[in-house]
């Protein structure tokens, strides 16, 4: 048989098979935050908001990237009309609602303009993290001003997150929901299925932020009301009695209990998708080091794998060590189920000096070093015009 004859039948077989003989598509994706940058006027005109979107999905389309995780949902607004939460407010960076709370569609903006450039979206969405000291008070915060028992509390009481402080002086704290809790387990699938009710043309979706707080020495969670009532009908077991050192066992005991909180929640969310969106790729956005990860911040990616409840991980390589972000990568992809596809998240502020146009592009051949999918790239806001003309160079 001659060789033009082998491959038509090779070819028929796989396709009789439903295999594909074309190799799958690398995905490239970046991180954005809807309109920063964008001036009120901008915010408040969709005629003028979407000339702005799509010269930016121009931009990010020139680099060559071809995936978008496009951030939906996080400090418990909505950029888009929901029934759930609240738009956000012009007051706010990207914030798109008017003084009466009724604003433009964003995301459907950027599904129509994004479809013009063959660029797929997916829904960025935050799920424990819900506010923000920069913000205010918990008073302004839609979610917390109304159901304050839903906020993670440390051993003191205190729901800021002060193990993960940001800012100049670390007086900047995070709030999370807890993911223990079931009121807010039902409100955020009540979010993610209102997702896949309004915007089918979505790609896909992505869970951020979806574990406990960074939990260290000074600060552990999560010692609310509720949260310690549940383990204690559970296990008869006072968490906050417990001590680490003096009862290992217990504490492991409560250590095992949160992390399955955050994997129901996990696995939840994808039963929502599974069944309204089932073409739609979940993903979802985790620290590297299993061991380390799942000791401080419950965060339980490779059982996720393992049952399937996520399709992609973007572990975030979050270094400009080259030596450790390799470490990571090879840690990852020993770990890592390969049913479940790999993306490196790399900062672009590691690899990449705005200022000297210096690139080093051996972080970005981590996707064929480790035979990962692709890669996603956090974010769209450090993209310059060299570093653009430079991803479209590369292979």
């Amino acid at each position: 048989m001659k060789l033009k004859h082998l491959f038509i039948f090779f070819t028929c077989v796989f396709c009789l098979f439903g295999f594909s003989v074309q190799a799958r598509d690398e995905v490239r994706a970046v991180w954005v935050r809807p309109l920063v940058g964008a001036d009120t006027e901008t915010r408040k005109n969709p005629e003028a908001g979407r000339v702005f979107i799509r010269r930016e999905l121009e931009r990010i389309k020139r680099a060559r990237l071809n995936t978008i995780y496009l951030e939906v949902f996080w400090n418990g607004f909505a950029i888009y009309p929901t029934a759930i939460t609240k738009q956000r407010p012009l007051t706010l960076n990207s914030g798109v609602a008017d003084a009466g709370g009724k604003g433009w569609d964003v995301l459907r903006v950027f599904l129509e303009e994004g479809k013009k450039l063959d660029l797929q979206i997916h829904a960025w969405v935050h799920i424990f993290h819900q506010w923000n000291t920069t913000l205010g008070e918990l008073e302004k915060s839609p979610i917390f001003s109304r159901n304050p028992e839903w906020a993670i509390l440390d051993q003191t009481g205190s729901p800021l997150v002060k193990s993960e402080a940001e800012g100049a002086n670390r007086d900047i704290y995070k709030v999370f929901m807890s993911p223990s809790n079931k009121k807010a387990r039902a409100f955020l699938r009540r979010v993610v299925g209102e997702l896949a009710a309004n915007y089918p043309a979505l790609a896909g979706i992505q869970w951020d932020y979806i574990r406990y707080p960074l939990q260290d020495n000074a600060q552990s969670f999560d010692y609310s009301r509720d949260a310690l009532a549940q383990f204690r009908k559970e296990t008869e077991i006072d968490a906050a009695a417990i001590s680490r050192e003096k009862n290992p066992a217990a504490w492991q005991s409560w250590q095992n209990w949160k992390t399955r909180q955050v994997t129901e929640t996990v696995a939840e969310l994808a039963a929502i998708v599974r069944k309204k969106r089932p073409r739609w790729k979940i993903s979802a956005a985790v620290f590297p080091d299993a061991a380390e990860n799942l000791r401080v911040k419950q965060q339980d990616w490779k059982t996720w794998s393992e049952k399937g409840l996520v399709d992609a991980l973007l572990p975030m390589l979050y270094s400009p060590d080259l030596s450790r972000v390799r470490s990571w990568a090879e840690e990852f992809r020993a770990s890592v189920s390969r049913k479940t596809e790999i993306y490196p998240a790399l900062y672009i502020g590691h690899f990449y000096d705005a200022r000297d146009k210096k690139l080093d592009e051996r972080f970005l051949q981590l996707t064929e070093n480790y035979d990962f999918d692709g890669f996603g790239l956090f974010a769209a806001q450090s993209l310059t015009d060299d570093l653009i003309e430079k991803l479209a160079r590369k292979n």
